[in-house]
Formats: structure tokens, sequence, C-alpha cells
């Protein structure tokens, strides 16, 4: 149980200044700054817009790049490396007051925006790289007056554009019409992605209530579920401002709620100047925001970098809680195809042993040195040939009736994989290890039945700055059985319970426990029938699973400030897949080697799955969505498997579970061992008839490692008739 401590009281979490620097070729502007600022995907490339009210034949209506030779670090801003776009070139001049700009999501287009409305498109052959590009044509839009709706001014500042991840919205910034605090964030659906002409008018977010200044620029985080708006003014004010608001469904500003904001946050030397443009790194651990003045005083035209506690951490800082949910629902699944992978398995081993289907193996061996005798010898070992069992007995012909008894088995697995490296979400580094052990016998018409119980820890590496981890823990339970359908195919059949046990962490501390149950079901149909000299089988199989996660409290740290109630989540998996198995067996003495694998096609059709939670600061319920990773899939399988003559079985495995529409995968590498209950039993007659007719008959009993010979000897002819009886015990280590 968890107490929440009360240190952890609300408290305003602020940026730390690290370092500035001067924006070259832009400060002899009269009134001219750098405007927004963005950097490329790497880090490597940073742009600013060049704001400026000159007239438009001056040179200061710009789109600047430079390159940073240590990515995201402004201090390794190369001078030497400035390219620029004229943003009043060609027929789509912008004008005066060019403000804010933005990249598509594979930056190939860049996007500027000018105040009075007017708006260019270059498209760029090097994603994020302005020094070879192409102008869009115009499209005839004012964005002042076109779109709006009855809430919205009809004379808008457009002082920014941003959209959501996948460019179905746009967002721009009305910055007032020369009156301060009548701005707010403007929302758009856009029916073309990054096309802002197909705009339909959303939403306006009135944020003068938090903003006292000119509303200047707005950003999301990652997943959209935090929106930083940045205000200005004509002159040097340090009193301008980022408000910071949670949203409950992501980028729908509609949901958005205020939660704080801070004020005076250059650098501890009291640099003064007025914000014009705000950004983040990659990673959302860097806060970057842009001044100017018109005093003359002061620091003028600089870049600010700023470090964050956390990701996005600017008046809150929250965990990455749709990557954490993303990884609870890997998690599950994960659970389910481990049992199911780890159970069909078994059914290729019994299949595989479908000659020997009381799961037994007896011998039967006369082994009589008179040459006169072999073929009698001979014969008589294939009478026993096809018996299940044998009685070691020459005094009744009578069989023993069909011993039905259990076979176990043991199995484990280690698998390494990454999933979720999606726009919104960050990658998981997963590590799963697991042991089963197992039993199945035959039953009537051939049928087999058996159970199976599996434990795994299942660790998860959430690949951000918040140092994130989940480590899971299950217990799983299985009931399957092969029927066969008719003479050239079977069907196998597995149902199955888990129960899970999840601890959330941050830096090595527990800040949350989650409890799971899950139930699940697999089918798999297949041919008797081999193809070609590898033994082809062709077969299909379906998986399907519900799973049920408890609510629980993620209490943070007291660096994190912060604490989340996440509601209990029940979603359903499962996917169906088809292939073919090869499995090719080589005889040798004691032995016989399996060489086998298999590789299908996997369609995973779990729907989306929404989960919901709140936030201790603003109570307000925040649902997100996780998607599934990939539809389209391709699992592949090679290994051994040895039979020994003891009736020890070991096998290993290599499998590959590969996404066809992204770079998740896993890879396993599984161990078995498996005991046949074998009862070996040698039964001899020796026969010398150069040796006084001596005969020896013999008991011969197999028990693993031990084996136990009972014999009797007679001198058939012999005047002293000599006869006599031994039990002998030997081991063998």
């Amino acid at each position: 149980m968890f107490i929440l401590p009360i240190s952890n009281s609300f408290a305003v979490v602020m940026p730390v200044f690290k370092q500035s620097t001067p924006v070259p070729d832009i400060t002899d502007d009269a009134i001219g700054g750098p405007g927004d600022v963005t950097f490329s995907a790497d880090g490597t490339k940073i742009h600013f817009t060049n704001f400026t009210n000159e007239n438009a034949s001056t040179s200061y209506h710009k789109l600047r790049q430079f390159t940073l030779t240590t990515p995201f670090d402004i201090s390794t801003l190369d001078t030497a490396t400035e390219v620029q776009i004229d943003l009043n070139a060609g027929s789509d001049d912008l004008g005066n007051f060019v403000q804010g700009h933005e990249f598509n999501n594979d930056g190939t287009k860049v996007i500027v925006i000018q105040q009075g409305g007017k708006l260019n498109i270059h498209t760029l052959t090097t994603p994020y790289d302005i020094s070879d590009f192409s102008q869009d044509a115009d499209d005839g839009v004012n964005y002042t007056t076109a779109f709006v709706g009855s809430a919205v001014d009809d004379d808008i500042r457009s002082r920014d554009i941003t959209f959501n991840n996948d460019g179905t919205k746009m967002y721009l910034i009305d910055g007032g019409d020369n009156t301060i605090g009548d701005g707010g964030v403007i929302e758009y659906d856009l029916s073309t992605p990054f096309v802002p002409s197909t705009a339909t008018f959303v939403n306006e977010l009135v944020v003068s209530g938090e903003l006292s200044l000119f509303e200047q620029d707005v950003e999301f985080d990652d997943d959209g579920t935090r929106m930083y708006v940045i205000d200005s003014h004509t002159t040097a004010n340090s009193n301008a401002k980022i408000a910071v608001y949670k949203l409950s469904t992501p980028f729908h500003t509609s949901t958005a709620t205020f939660v704080g904001s801070i004020a005076n946050f250059f650098d501890a030397s009291g640099g003064t100047g007025t914000p014009l443009g705000l950004g983040f790194s990659s990673d959302g651990m860097k806060l970057y925001q842009t001044t100017y003045t018109i005093s003359g005083s002061g620091d003028l035209d600089r870049v600010y970098e700023y470090d964050l506690s956390c990701p996005y951490g600017i008046v809150i800082c929250e965990t990455e809680t749709a990557s954490v949910v993303s990884a609870q629902v890997e998690i599950a699944k994960n659970v389910i195809h481990q049992n199911t992978s780890i159970i069909f398995k078994r059914f290729e081993w019994l299949r595989r042993n479908e000659n020997k289907t009381n799961l037994n193996s007896h011998n039967l061996k006369l082994n009589i040195n008179n040459p006169i005798l072999a073929s009698l010898t001979n014969k008589l070992q294939s009478s026993f040939k096809d018996l299940k069992y044998t009685q070691a007995s020459l005094k009744t012909e009578k069989l023993a009736e069909n011993k039905r008894k259990w076979s176990s088995w043991t199995h484990g697995d280690i698998s390494f994989g990454r999933v979720g490296d999606t726009i919104s979400l960050k990658p998981k580094e997963i590590t799963t290890k697991g042991i089963s052990i197992g039993a199945d016998k035959l039953t009537k018409n051939n049928n087999f039945f058996g159970l199976a119980m599996r434990y795994s820890n299942d660790d998860v590496d959430i690949k951000s700055e918040t140092n994130e981890e989940l480590n899971s823990q299950s217990l799983s339970f299985n009931v399957y059985g092969q029927l066969p359908v008719n003479s050239k195919s079977n069907l196998n059949a597995l149902l199955g319970v888990s129960f899970l046990s999840m601890d959330q962490m941050i830096s090595g501390t527990v800040t949350g426990e989650r409890n799971g149950k899950q139930i699940y079901t697999a089918l798999s149909y297949e041919e008797e029938k081999n193809y070609t000299k590898f033994d082809i089988i062709p077969y299909g199989k379906t998986e399907l699973g519900i799973t049920q996660l408890s609510e629980y409290t993620d209490f943070g740290t007291k660096a994190t400030n912060n604490v989340e109630i996440h509601e209990r989540l029940t979603f359903k998996t499962g996917n169906a897949s088809a292939g073919f198995k090869f499995d090719h067996t080589l005889y040798m003495d004691e032995s016989r080697l399996s060489r086998n694998g298999f590789l299908e096609y996997v369609v995973d059709f779990t729907s989306d799955i929404d989960h919901r939670y709140k936030n201790h600061i603003d109570n307000v319920t925040v649902q997100n969505t996780i998607k599934r990773h990939s539809t389209n899939n391709i699992k592949g399988n090679i290994g051994f498997e040895l039979f020994q003559r003891s009736g020890h079985t070991s096998a290993l495995n290599y499998e590959r579970f590969q996404s066809l529409d992204n770079s998740a995968h896993t890879d396993s590498l599984l161990l078995k061992f498996g005991k046949q209950k074998n009862e070996n039993t040698n039964f001899n007659v020796i026969y010398e008839p150069l040796k006084n007719n001596n005969t020896e008959i013999s008991y011969l009993k197999n028990y693993d490692n031990f084996n136990l010979k009972v014999k009797s000897n007679y001198a058939m002819y012999s005047k002293i008739p000599d006869y006599g009886a031994g039990i002998e015990l030997s081991a063998t280590f």
C-alpha cells in the first residue's frame, strides 16, 4: 500500500537556464529578431523566422537555417553554415511581420505564416534542409478571415502555426487585434494532412485570462495532452509568461484546463528581453526561447536554452503515461503469446512421436548367440515390434492392458524485443524470461490431453529521460488437447488463465503497483500429410484473449511531483495466422535429430485501446488511446530437437516476430527438456552349444541410470547339472 507523502504537495516546476547565444546576421534590423525556433529531428539543424516590420524590399524577410555541430546544443551554432529562404520571392510573398513556421512530420515541407494571414509552403529535397527547395503554388487563402467560426475574431493576427502529429489538425495563434489580452488558440480540422487550405474551423480557446500580453507562439508535447502558449510585447518586458494547459482529449483544445504559468525565466544574470518564439528538443528535455528588444538595452536577438527536469516539464512533470500503459498492454499480450507458442511446440513434439501414442517406449530384445537359432530370433523379435507393452515373461502369452501414463516436460525461454517506437509513444525494450512445466497423456481414441503451468518475468525499459521501467510477474495455467479431425488432419486447442503483478518504477523506485488477470484460448488446424522431402506441413492458427488490469495510483516521486489515478482497464486482444511448418528427422544409432521450424503470416486484429486517468493537480479525467503497433507481421522459427534412446529429449529454437508496419520485433531463444516414460525391458535367451550346451535366461530392467538384471543359468546336458540364479544392480553416471 502506498501513502501519499505530505511533502509531495504541488509546486511549480521551473526550467533551468543553461546558456544563450546571439542569432547572427539579424541584429542590425531596427525591430527585427529571431522569431519562431525549430530543430531538425536529429537536432543538427536549427531554424528561425526573421521577424521584421521593414518594407518588402529589404532583405530581412527570411527563414534562416544554421548547423549545430552538437545536436540541440546552441553553443555549437556554426554561423558559416547559414542558408536562407527568401519569403518574399515568387508570387506567394509574405511581406512584413513574418511570424511562425512549422515542418510536416517527415520534414519535407515547411509552412511559414505572416501576421496578416498570408502563408507560403516550400517543399524540401532533403528533410529539414532548406538549402534545396521548391516553392508551392499560392493557395490564395487569407488566413485572417478564412475558415472562421462565430466565436473567432474576424481579424486574426496570425502569430504562429502548428499541427498535431499526423497533420489532421492545424492551430493558429491569434495575437489580438492590437489589443492586449484578446487572443487565443484557434483549432482547425484538415481534410488533407498538412494542407492548410483544406481547413475547417473547430474551436477557439481564449487564453487572455492566463496571459496579459500579446499571444505569440503555441506548442504541444509529444502526445498532445499538454499545450504551451507564450506571450510577448513591443517593448522589453520580462513579465512575459508561458501558460501551460492540460488536454483531457489529446490535441482537442475544447478539453483544455489551465494548470499554471511561469515568468521571469531568462537567466540568473537578469538579462532583459521579450520572448518571441518557443520550441522543444525532440525528447522534450530542453526548452528553447528567442528574444528581441527595440530599446537597444539588454540581450538583443538571442536564443536561450533551458534544461527540463522531465520531458516537457514546465509547471508540472508527468510520467510517460501513454508509453507506460502501452507497455502494460504489451506485457499482457506477450504473456498470452508465450504461453500459446510454448504449448503449440508441445503439439509438434507429440506429432513427431505419433507412432508412440502412449508416450511410452518399450523394447524387447532377445540375444541368442547360437547361429542356428538366429533366424528364429529375428522372427521372434519382429513379432514383438508393434506391441505397445509386453510382459517380461514366457509363462503366458496374454498381453497386459495398455498402460496410459503421463509424460512430463519442461521448457525454458528468453526473449528480447523492442516495440512502440511511434510518434506519440516512446520505444520500449522488453526482456522476458520464463519456465514452463507440463504433463500430458493419451486418452481414448488416440486423443491427447495435457496440463501446463508457466511462470514468467517481464522487464520493460521505456526509452525516455524519465527512467521509467516496468517489472511484471505472471503465473499461467493451461489445459490443452489434440483432436483428430479426420485421418489426415488434427485440431489443437488450448485454454488458459494468467495472473499478473506489475511494478511501475522511476529510477529504480516503485511508484505504483497494478494487478491483472486474463483468460485466453488458441486453436490451430494442421494437415497430417507431409509435402516434399523437407516434410512441409501447412497450418492455420487463431488466438484470442481478454485482459483486465486493476485500477491503480502512480504516486510518482518528489522530483516529478505528479500523482495519477488510473481507472480499471479491460481490453481484448487477438490474431490469426497461416503458414507452414517443416520437420525433417535424421535417424542415428542411439538417437533421432529433428530439424524443424515454421514461417507464418500473422494479422493482429487487436482494436485500439482507450484508457482513462486523472492527475492530482487538476483532477481532470484524461482519455488516451493506445493504437495497435502493427497489423501485419511475420513470425519465423528454426531449431533442432534431439531424441535419445533413453527417452530424454532436448531442443533449441530461435524465433523472430517481426512487424511489417514498423520496426517492432521480438527475438526469442527457446530451450526445452523432456522425458518419455520408458519401460526399457530386455529379455535375453542365450544358448551356447559349444560350451556344454549352457543356457542363460536374463531379465534386464532400466530405471533411468540404474539397471536391474535377474538371471539364471543351466547346463542342459552336463553329467553334473550346473544351475544357479543371481541378481545384479548396476549404475551409469
